[in-house]
């Protein structure tokens, strides 16, 4: 994961939370249909092709987000590897959402330092990506 990503997080992670919501709704949805259904696939009951449709969409749904979730771990295990003040920086700033000033009082920093100190943090986020990937 590169610092793209890991910048992207809380959009992403906000979209998944979005899609598990539409996703829910759904699911109450098509549970309704489903009970005034009686399960046996005729040719003139419509709404029955219609539950299949909408499950086969919540399959591809579900995918997208098992995959989307996935590279979240991914980022939140590669921020864990970043030494101290540096993981508390990337925390902060970037899965929790906070300004760099709020970041320079929770770790005790100026601002001016602080700016530096994030620039160095996504320096050795992206190191470790490159380590990963063998360049």
């Amino acid at each position: 994961m590169n610092r793209e990503d890991l910048k992207a997080y809380r959009h992403a992670n906000q979209w998944i939370r979005e899609q598990l919501e539409k996703y829910e709704q759904q699911r109450a949805i098509a549970i309704k249909i489903s009970q005034n259904i009686d399960g046996m696939p005729k040719a003139q009951n419509k709404p029955n092709y219609a539950l299949e449709n909408l499950i086969d969409q919540y399959n591809y749904i579900i995918d997208i987000l098992i995959a989307d979730q996935k590279k979240q771990n991914e980022i939140l295990n590669q921020v864990r590897l970043v030494k101290e003040p540096y993981r508390t920086i990337l925390t902060d700033k970037y899965i929790n959402g906070k300004s760099l000033e709020e970041v320079s009082v929770n770790i005790g920093y100026s601002y001016d330092r602080t700016c530096k100190m994030h620039g160095l943090a996504l320096n050795l986020f992206d190191e470790l990506d490159n380590f990963k990937s063998g360049q």
